[in-house]
């Protein structure tokens, strides 16, 4: 069993894979990794930190409002818990073996460039050895990020609405050197 972590915009009492639950997986084409064409994917984190880092780590200061929707108060920024129930095997590209293997420098993840990513991520789809990719994140290189080919074998464990004063927030601001203002 492993645990993954999102952060999204969420309306309680969503229907399962409508818009704003837990499940939702917004359409993709212009994500570093993906190829609507060829599977559906599911960005995630492997710890509630890296979900809420990644998501809000372009803000150098954290606010309540980043965690609500302009003009939908029922709709807030949650963190959901989901559960693989087996190990998925990923193309970890923070293994040298695996940059080897399929010729790729570590610029090329880094860099964030589409055509290079979502190409790299066709082939490693393609290959059939891999059911999704293992990065580090440009945040911090400790958060690890996933991207899972085969979103459908997740389940849901919990999905709880963010707070600007929890220990995962903070947490999360801390490890990126974020301020937090409370109000």
């Amino acid at each position: 069993m492993t645990l993954f972590y999102r952060v999204h915009l969420w309306e309680p009492g969503a229907k399962p894979g409508a818009p704003y639950s837990a499940e939702f997986i917004p359409p993709h084409g212009y994500g570093r990794w993906d190829n609507p064409d060829l599977y559906q994917l599911r960005y995630l984190a492997s710890s509630p930190e890296g979900a809420i880092a990644e998501t809000f780590g372009s803000h150098a200061t954290w606010t309540p409002a980043m965690l609500h929707a302009e003009l939908k108060p029922d709709r807030t920024r949650a963190l959901t818990v989901f559960e693989a129930a087996e190990n998925p095997k990923l193309a970890e590209l923070a293994d040298p073996q695996t940059l080897l293997q399929y010729g790729v420098r570590v610029t090329d993840v880094v860099r964030r460039e589409l055509r290079v990513t979502q190409r790299l991520a066709a082939r490693l789809y393609d290959s059939g050895d891999y059911e999704g990719i293992s990065w580090w994140s440009f945040y911090h290189p400790s958060i690890s990020l996933v991207a899972l080919f085969q979103p459908d074998s997740l389940r849901v464990v919990d999905t709880v609405p963010l707070s600007i004063d929890s220990a995962e927030m903070r947490a999360a601001a801390s490890l990126i050197v974020r301020e937090i203002t409370p109000n």
